[in-house]
């Protein structure tokens, strides 16, 4: 394997790549805001005016939805919402007793006034098409994670995440100088050359970008320095070059991030998950806290507000025992599927802006069941929550999502200068191979 094979490697795992990381790099830009841009985009959707009045309790608020919706389940109720905000909730059918089915809604949330509980809409589902202002957001982060091609797109990008993951410790050796006379990369070492000055204007042809000879006495640290840098002003070549490999070195660890989370978010079974067992302790999230019931039990016994109060003695008590600190309360939510109500806050384990500390609670008993601190505890858990909240900007508030839409920006450079290389590079191969033609035809004749 020498570094010609690794340099083969990362040009056509580059060439598979460009297009998906062009795509997420752009999309991921404008996802970085999301929040933001849909509320600006939607206004109505999310804020209602602000009145001189105390908004609705929460549990009150779903109770006046489920009247709305008497064939419709409210499984959730979040807490912490600002004045003005909206409420809004998902709603799930009940079976239908007549046709053992689920009933059809013709929409999946329900929206009201926070003040007086009046319906503000329906919501549903409208698609990707056509576009407008309430669905290009949606639109914007399919394409992210999927190219709006459903199941098959998230197998495209999960296939081009892995590779992207693997060829950043390739595009990472590239970089390093090569052993004794031969460096992979551009140097100063004879500027005058013609094959320096063929290399900076792209016509090398060579497969080894660069490579050419090195005064013996230059250290390995002041060799791989030139790779850091970019030469202004340079051929069109060379910028591009030295942007390619200057760009990926300074910020190589975020994207590594992106590259693994990439990974995490479309093959988590299949992937991620496997391979971070081999080599951390990692809870099983398909069957925490407790397996599914053989049959769900969709009307728990006791009700919400029971079950919040229930929650936050429990979370009390948890708090004393395992030395965290409750900070804001999430939201309380119940899983017909195992039966059991789930108490969320934020806390002192969180790492987010969201809170995911769960504590899980009996919804016939309000029996303590399990409780699930995102860091600290697992260090698998601790890397998974850390890789979700960089890869989508929910940390260190606005400085970090002005970076992060930033570092899309760089994965599209990346990924167009990639190309340009190869296709400057590629030209050069296919001049010098007709030139040898010809001088061979030449010299026959």
């Amino acid at each position: 394997m020498t570094r010609h094979f690794w340099v083969l490697v990362h040009r056509y795992a580059g060439l598979y790549m460009a297009f998906f990381l062009t795509v997420a790099g752009l999309t991921g830009s404008v996802l970085a805001f999301y929040h933001e841009l849909d509320g600006w985009l939607n206004p109505a959707r999310y804020q209602v005016t602000v009145q001189n009045q105390p908004m609705l309790d929460d549990f009150i608020l779903r109770e006046k939805a489920l009247v709305l919706t008497p064939h419709a389940q409210i499984n959730s109720v979040g807490f912490n919402r600002q004045p003005g905000q909206v409420y809004e909730a998902v709603v799930i059918p009940v079976i239908d007793p007549v046709t053992n089915k689920p009933y059809e809604l013709g929409y999946n949330t329900v929206q009201l006034n926070p003040y007086n509980g009046e319906l503000i809409e329906f919501g549903k589902d409208e698609g990707l098409w056509p576009l407008n202002r309430r669905n290009i957001l949606s639109f914007i982060y399919s394409l992210h994670f999927s190219l709006g091609l459903g199941e098959v797109g998230v197998w495209l990008f999960g296939i081009a995440a892995l590779i992207w993951t693997a060829d950043c410790f390739v595009g990472f050796y590239l970089t390093l100088p090569g052993r004794g006379r031969k460096l992979g990369g551009i140097t100063n070492a004879y500027p005058e050359t013609a094959k320096a000055k063929a290399f900076s204007e792209g016509q090398g042809g060579g497969d080894d970008e660069g490579v050419y000879h090195l005064r013996a006495n230059r250290s390995f640290g002041s060799r791989w320095a030139v790779a850091w840098k970019i030469k202004w002003p340079a051929s069109t070549y060379r910028i591009n070059f030295d942007l390619h490999r200057a760009g990926g070195l300074w910020t190589w660890v975020m994207l590594f991030i992106f590259a693994w989370s990439s990974v995490m978010f479309n093959l988590g079974q299949q992937v991620y998950i496997p391979v971070m067992k081999q080599f951390f302790e990692m809870t099983d999230g398909t069957v925490l806290p407790v397996p599914n019931l053989q049959q769900p039990r969709p009307d728990p016994i006791i009700d919400f507000k029971t079950a919040y109060q229930t929650g936050q003695r429990l979370m009390t008590r948890q708090a004393q025992q395992k030395r965290f600190k409750v900070l804001e309360e999430a939201g309380i939510s119940y899983d017909p599927a195992k039966g059991l109500y789930s108490y969320t806050v934020k806390s002192d384990y969180d790492m987010s802006k969201f809170g995911r500390t769960i504590l899980w609670l009996d919804g016939i008993s309000g029996a303590f069941v399990g409780l699930y601190l995102p860091t600290g505890q697992k260090a698998g858990d601790t890397i998974t929550y850390w890789l979700q909240d960089l890869h989508m900007a929910h940390v260190w508030g606005l400085p970090f999502q002005i970076f992060v839409c930033l570092m899309g920006l760089v994965v599209a450079m990346l990924s167009i200068t990639g190309v340009y290389i190869w296709l400057k590079k590629r030209r050069a191969r296919c001049l010098s191979k007709e030139r040898k033609i010809r001088l061979a035809e030449e010299t026959h004749a």
